[in-house]
């Protein structure tokens, strides 16, 4: 059995999604599970480990921990991954893709520093959650 993981690697999501906005997430976190109608929270993408319910669970490479991003693949990006990046940059306007880029350039530790900062509630300096675009604290409406 392996060492947990620090929290904030636990955000760096394999695919360069940040849970540090995923509503499961911080539903989970904030003892939001039953205000927010979810059944089950998460404890971040790396923690679910092979449960991973988007891209973990189709890529032996990650299932099987021989990388730990998905920048690293010899494929990458896949075409699971640019479905994946799509999705998220139509629903989200932010690129999983273009963040993991930024990991691959700048260490997951400086990443998860600017993802945090980046999604500061500006109102009560709480979490905004990407998918409600609210904050989880004090419920400020995000662009």
């Amino acid at each position: 059995m392996s060492a947990p993981q620090a929290p904030e690697i636990n955000l760096a999501g394999p695919c360069g999604f940040y849970c540090g906005t995923c509503r499961h997430y911080l539903a989970r976190s904030k003892g939001l599970l039953k205000e927010k109608h979810l059944k089950d929270g998460c404890k971040g993408c790396r923690a679910q480990d092979k449960k991973c319910a988007w891209v973990k669970r189709d890529c032996v490479l990650l299932r099987k921990h021989q990388i730990a991003f998905c920048f690293e693949c010899p494929n990458f990006p896949c075409e699971n991954l640019k479905k994946f990046d799509e999705r998220h940059i139509r629903e989200d306007q932010l690129s999983p893709i273009e963040n993991l880029l930024r990991i691959k350039e700048v260490g997951a530790r400086q990443w998860l520093a600017e993802q945090a900062e980046a999604w500061k509630c500006p109102q009560c300096g709480g979490n905004l959650c990407v998918i409600d675009r609210e904050c989880y604290d004090c419920g400020y409406p995000c662009p």
